[in-house]
């Protein structure tokens, strides 16, 4: 019989190697705290939420954004309606940068699901997945 939470930590371990390769022009993880925000910003999510999904402080948010806009990844702009709330915006050098390490996980997976209808599959039951995972906090 299977155990859930078994394999529910056998995959939380699993992606975690996969997005700690390390990309051919850099020695820098795939999935860097970096990569993470960036993606977060491209799915529109606000300060907020990118504090509660990545589990970390306000301040360390600010310093982090603070240096993805001086890297020319982001831009910051003030809420219209809160001065004190933020907007995120990828710039083209952070869209790219984000499809880099998106490139580098889908080789990965390349190697191994070869098949359009197997890549379909497998993309569903991730969603599954998540769906489920959703649920449990």
């Amino acid at each position: 019989m299977y155990d859930i939470a078994d394999k529910i930590i056998e995959l939380r371990l699993a992606t975690r190697r996969v997005c700690m390769c390390e990309s051919a022009q850099s020695k820098k993880s795939t999935m860097s705290l970096k990569t993470k925000v960036l993606f977060l910003i491209e799915r529109g999510n606000s300060a907020k939420d990118i504090i509660w999904n990545l589990n970390i402080a306000k301040t360390n948010l600010a310093l982090l954004t603070s240096s993805l806009e001086r890297d020319g990844l982001i831009t910051k702009t003030q809420k219209l309606r809160d001065k004190r709330e933020k907007n995120y915006t990828l710039t083209d050098k952070g869209i790219k940068y984000l499809s880099e390490r998106k490139e580098i996980i889908n080789s990965l997976f390349k190697t191994l699901i070869t098949s359009e209808s197997d890549l379909e599959d497998a993309v569903s039951k991730i969603d599954e997945v998540l769906d489920l995972l959703s649920f449990v906090g």
